[in-house]
């Protein structure tokens, strides 16, 4: 065969596989521009979430009694009933020495705000948290190279305290970079990629077990803190760590005991530490396993922080209501069935007065610890009897600061909740009679109009991150990753961040789930495929 000829065959055939090629993406340039997605508003997607809704049920009764709980760090002034006396709604019962008043309610209000601040804060780091790519985990490391020529029994000489300002041991005499120990500010160290931390520094951690301390130990790149962070180690003193032996050895950049050989190998001057292996680049950042143990801690840590701040929000309220004279006035009319000493209050927890209720129709039931700060005494609750079905309405008169250990009631939110007892004024008692049952409904106050709770559905999952597919400016759909929150009822879940009501979505799965896809309307209704 001719030269000439081998020429032509390649040309043709190098022009066929073009030719071929080319239809591929044309078809699917074709396909691409002629598939289309349906999209909704998030608006009209939105389930429209009004707020926490509490349901309890209780018996109707004339004979309901008020409790008076004595404030911390308050001092009673006089006691204004005796035990047997007969009280209308109004009647003081008891008042406080008020002399420190203003700065006790300052006070509260500086806890209120301080655990607010906490709040906030946990509040970035969770969505930070939420935000974040897992890393791959790091496999195990692979077996030292044998070193040959090492005497039996080497003469070591000491590894230095540090390199510049970073370490390459921690000890129980070593002085943190920066820190003050607490929680809110952690000794923090610099530390060498090879640095590890002796088990009698991490045994200090938590000798002073009213004290602990905390520490993050950190590996930054060119050994400054002003280098990418590398690695990082956070240990606190009350974090359940076992005794540790003195004298073990803990590498900061993989979070294990490091064996004595391996140590040996690593302090002998004749070996060269830059070797190809150790030297590889550490991961930056947290594996899934990592993430979600965060997360939850996290969660953890907002739900305390926000159940403290709702019961000091109710404290101040009760404060503020006796903060003009001081006065503790009854909430029922009845008859004062016991009373404390003054000079002697209890101690344990009970109720320092009691008054046993005589006429008109009450009834108890009892809210989540979620809803405190979000309902106020004055709130109507709405009554429904078990016997006649009719509707009634009912008032708040009073909410306790003490949860109760059983409770009636179920809502929105976690099950594994306190909750707090609550008693309710009936005015309207015509077609209700004493020792009836009713069923008890409240709505929070808060304002959730502009909140989005969408069907599970639209959202998926990434790398541990939550998305939705949007419609862009341009018609086309992406990735929106969000930040979500609660899920009610097991179907919908709240969207915190990433998404608006003006916003457009296509259900994620499907042919046309798909980023580029061209997008239109949708005629209405849920959409799945």
């Amino acid at each position: 065969m001719s030269k000439k000829k081998i020429i032509v065959i390649a040309v043709s055939l190098v022009v066929v596989i073009a030719l071929i090629v080319g239809g591929i993406f044309a078809y699917r340039w074709y396909r691409s521009e002629n598939t289309t997605a349906e999209v909704q508003s998030v608006s009209n997607l939105n389930w429209g979430y009004s707020g926490n809704q509490m349901s309890s049920y209780g018996m109707v009764t004339n004979d309901m009694s008020q409790d008076v709980y004595l404030l911390e760090s308050q001092t009673i002034e006089e006691v204004f009933v005796t035990e047997g006396q007969t009280v209308a709604v109004g009647d003081p019962l008891i008042s406080y020495d008020m002399t420190m008043s203003n700065l006790q309610l300052e006070m509260k209000q500086l806890d209120i705000d301080t655990y607010e601040n906490k709040l906030a804060a946990a509040k970035k780091e969770l969505e930070k948290l939420k935000n974040t790519t897992p890393i791959v985990e790091n496999p195990a490391p692979s077996e030292n190279p044998a070193v040959s020529e090492i005497p039996s029994e080497p003469e070591q000489p000491q590894l230095p305290e540090k390199t510049g300002e970073a370490y390459n041991y921690i000890s129980s005499a070593s002085v943190p970079n920066k820190g003050t120990g607490t929680a809110d500010d952690p000794y923090v160290f610099l530390c060498t990629p090879e640095c590890y931390v002796l088990g009698e520094y991490l045994n200090s951690l938590s000798a002073d077990a009213s004290n602990p301390l905390f520490v993050i130990f950190e590996i930054h790149q060119d050994n400054t803190f002003d280098g990418a962070l590398l690695a990082s180690w956070n240990v606190s003193g009350n974090s359940g760590l076992p005794q540790m032996a003195e004298e073990s050895k803990w590498a900061v950049s993989t979070r294990s005991q490091i064996e004595e050989d391996f140590m040996d190998d690593i302090q002998e001057p004749m070996i060269d530490t830059t070797v190809t292996e150790p030297t590889q680049e550490l991961p930056q950042g947290y594996t899934a396993k990592e993430l979600a143990k965060m997360i939850s801690d996290k969660e953890g840590e907002i739900r305390d922080l926000d159940l403290s701040k709702r019961k000091a929000e109710l404290e101040l309220d009760q404060m503020k209501k006796i903060s003009e004279n001081g006065v503790v006035s009854a909430t029922v009319n009845g008859v004062v069935k016991s009373v404390g000493d003054k000079d002697n209050p209890p101690t344990d927890g009970s109720a320092f007065l009691t008054v046993s209720g005589s006429e008109g129709l009450y009834v108890s039931g009892s809210l989540s610890e979620l809803m405190l700060g979000e309902v106020e005494v004055g709130q109507t609750v709405y009554a429904n009897s078990w016997e006649s079905g009719m509707s009634f309405e009912a008032t708040i008169t009073e909410i306790s600061t003490y949860p109760q250990e059983n409770s009636n009631s179920w809502g929105d939110g976690n099950p594994n909740v306190s909750y707090y007892p609550y008693t309710a004024y009936i005015e309207n008692t015509e077609g209700l009679k004493n020792g009836e049952y009713v069923d008890l409904t409240m709505t929070s106050n808060m304002d959730n109009s502009n909140s989005i709770y969408l069907d599970k559905a639209y959202v998926r999952e990434e790398d541990g991150k939550s998305y939705v597919l949007k419609a862009d400016e341009n018609d086309r759909l992406v990735k929106q990753y969000i930040v979500t929150g609660k899920t009610i009822w097991g179907q919908a879940v709240e969207i915190v961040s990433g998404l608006t009501l003006e916003d457009r979505i296509a259900f994620p799965y499907g042919k046309t789930a798909k980023e580029g896809v061209k997008v239109k309307e949708s005629s209405g209704g849920m959409m799945y495929y």
